[in-house]
């Protein structure tokens, strides 16, 4: 599960839209949203929406969803552009903590990137896959290596490329 903190982590600005899809997909809990929720009104923002969604507990999915919805509504930002930020912010929480088995590893980098969506511009390469890579050649401890930093540094790029673009 993503936290907000995850976000602000790689300096990404939080919309209510990123929330809305991000609790489409599962992905963000609804005590994350109204922890969010209470930080803006802190902040000053008192719309009612936002009230209403401090307010908010786990039973109240169906009145988050709609909440978000029409403050999401109310934004510029479009769904593709924070879908990529929910995924850099997912591909980032799982570069922290690398696995010291390479076949484990590249098991778990595979199946995120298919969670992902396995777009054009995935730094993956899953074996078999448009390619002739054996399993011998592809789990080993230098493939896993040279992925795991093609992972790295297409999420430095990927996050560069998102704060300058965003709203």
């Amino acid at each position: 599960m993503i936290k907000i903190a995850d976000i602000k982590e790689l300096k990404l600005n939080i919309t209510w839209r990123m929330l809305y899809r991000a609790i489409l997909e599962k992905q963000i809990s609804i005590r994350e949203i109204v922890e969010y929720a209470m930080e803006q009104l802190e902040k000053g923002d008192d719309r009612i929406e936002i009230c209403e969604l401090a307010g908010s507990n786990d039973n109240d999915l169906d009145d988050v969803l709609n909440i978000l919805y029409e403050l999401a509504d109310e934004e510029k930002s479009q769904d593709d552009f924070e879908d990529r930020k929910l995924r850099a912010v997912r591909v980032n929480n799982f570069l922290k903590n690398k696995n010291t088995n390479c076949i484990d590893g590249l098991m778990r980098l595979t199946e995120l990137w298919l969670e992902l969506g396995y777009t054009d511009d995935t730094p993956h390469i899953i074996q078999g896959k448009d390619n002739n890579i054996s399993p011998v050649e592809y789990y080993t401890d230098v493939n896993y290596n040279y992925l795991y930093e093609k992972n790295k540094r297409w999420l430095s790029d990927e996050v560069s490329f998102l704060i300058i673009h965003q709203e």
